[in-house]
């Protein structure tokens, strides 16, 4: 049987397929569109926080007014306790207070460190980071005032000394300091691994569960059948890939430096890598359903494991030797090169050699295994 009649007969069974093509427009279109819905905002803001005012003075007052304009938190009530504060964050009403004690004012006046207590939920840590700064630099702000102030009282002169060391934060690859360009970059790009991994170990688990006569998966060499399916998975993911990176990646303002040529030149490796991988898991599959539940179930803990959640130095040796063996490692990172930090091509040929590796790997694998099978009949 020749390669092309392979080639329109697996395209046949594909598009044949409805849970096949669930699994990799569904999945792909419906993860692409629900999972950055919540982080749309990318920015933290307007977080929910109370005063407990204890020490009911104009400062008191003045620091309470400067808490509610800084951008990062939204004073919704000023309270007499500090128990109804706690009650308020333990029904989930606010995440967080500040406490100004009784003598605030008076301390502060003659000299004497006031202490402030935050007690803000760290459970939720994006939301925890953006109050913490919210207050550090409301109560900095207030400081300097306070400074000014008793200079003005003590007749001391008011200018601004020089700093011998002026600070400029950059925040490289994220300008907007959100989540999108940190997390959701690389989310996306695994979700289109997860979907390829699934779609061909499902190609494999239907026609090992069929296991008709006569199919041409029978007839035909498995080599033509695993190079027509890389080819129609190919051209299938390249249309993806251009609606995840050409339209959405910009509906999201999520970077993409990478140029034309290194960007296809590395998806492609990703694709082929991609799907010669659950072409051959799907040799030992016979229940249609396990490939969604397998790709479900690993999604977590692979997620985890790429090193942009937390640093590769700090993931366990045996982890990162298993983690180089799948294709979404070396996707995932080498794509965060090119596209979030601007990198050629040239400085993420590893993770592009390795995906070329794998890629030919698994194939060499899957041949093997189903010409031991053959033999064994």
């Amino acid at each position: 049987m020749s390669l092309a009649k392979v080639l329109i007969s697996e395209f046949k069974f594909l598009f044949s397929n409805i849970i096949i093509l669930l699994t990799v427009f569904g999945g792909s279109l419906i993860y692409l569109l629900l999972y950055p819905t919540p982080y749309k905002s990318d920015v933290i803001l307007h977080q929910k926080i109370a005063i407990v005012d204890l020490d009911q003075t104009k400062l008191s007052q003045e620091l309470i007014f400067m808490l509610n304009a800084a951008p990062q938190v939204d004073v919704t009530s000023i309270l007499g306790s500090e128990k109804e504060a706690r009650d308020k964050v333990l029904r989930g009403e606010i995440l967080g207070y500040v406490s100004i004690p009784k003598g605030f004012e008076s301390d502060l006046h003659k000299g004497i460190s006031a202490k402030l207590d935050y007690v803000v939920n760290a459970s939720y840590f994006s939301a925890y980071g953006a109050i913490m700064e919210g207050i550090n630099n409301a109560v900095s702000t207030l400081s300097d005032a306070i400074k000014i102030q008793r200079k003005i009282l003590t007749g001391q002169e008011i200018h601004q000394n020089p700093d011998l060391l002026k600070k400029e934060s950059i925040p490289l690859y994220n300008p907007t300091n959100g989540y999108l360009n940190y997390a959701l970059a690389a989310i996306l790009i695994f979700i289109l691994h997860q979907t390829a991994v699934a779609g061909s170990m499902l190609m494999g688990a239907f026609q090992n569960a069929q296991n008709s006569k006569g199919a041409y998966y029978k007839e035909a060499p498995f080599f033509k059948v695993l190079i027509a399916r890389i080819l129609i998975f190919m051209g299938i993911y390249i249309l993806l890939f251009l609606l995840y990176f050409g339209l959405f990646f910009q509906i999201y303002h999520i970077n993409v430096h990478a140029s034309d040529l290194d960007f296809w030149c590395f998806a492609l490796a990703l694709i082929f890598a991609m799907v010669s991988l659950g072409s051959f898991l799907g040799l030992f599959i016979k229940d249609t359903a396990l490939p969604t539940q397998i790709v479900l179930i690993s999604s977590l803990p692979i997620v985890f494991a790429l090193g942009f959640i937390w640093p590769s130095d700090l993931i366990p040796l045996p982890i990162r030797a298993f983690m180089n063996l799948l294709p979404a490692y070396h996707g995932v990172n080498g794509f965060l090169h090119l596209n979030q930090m601007g990198a050629p091509l040239s400085q993420v040929m590893p993770e592009f050699f390795w995906l070329l590796g794998l890629g030919g790997f698994f194939c060499i694998c899957a041949i093997c295994t189903q010409s031991l099978r053959k033999r064994k009949i």
